[in-house]
């Protein structure tokens, strides 16, 4: 199992242009500053070679939490889709060959005393 807390605010990725291959319709994605950020920080913790197989990848982010809020958790934008989507392409190539390795993908946005990503990423038994 790999575990590691990349601390920053996190950033959502923001999809970019569309272009056109074989008649398919590809988004480009404009990856974040933060997105390059966390795979720095997984390049540090990471196995020497990719992760193959199966794989089960969890991501927490946390805010602080404001001093009026009436939520126990983050309702505020960015949503969790665009908030995971920049880090499971900046994760490729560093914890595994490629995303469709992920066959469990966990996702949540807390409070906590400080504010980043709790990644854990683990192999699945065959």
């Amino acid at each position: 199992m790999i575990s590691f807390f990349v601390p920053g605010r996190p950033r959502s990725t923001q999809t970019g242009s569309v272009v056109r291959v074989k008649g398919r319709a590809i988004p480009l994605r404009m990856n974040t500053p933060w997105s390059a950020y966390v795979g720095l920080i997984a390049r540090q913790h990471a196995p020497q070679m990719p992760l193959d197989g199966p794989l089960a990848l969890t991501l927490e982010f946390s805010r602080l939490r404001p001093k009026h809020g009436r939520h126990v958790c983050p309702v505020t934008r960015p949503d969790l889709e665009n908030l995971s989507k920049g880090l499971l392409d900046a994760l490729q190539g560093i914890l595994y060959h490629d995303d469709a390795q992920i066959v469990e993908l966990g996702l949540r946005k807390v409070y906590g005393l400080r504010e980043g990503v709790n990644v854990t990423c683990s192999e699945m038994a065959p």
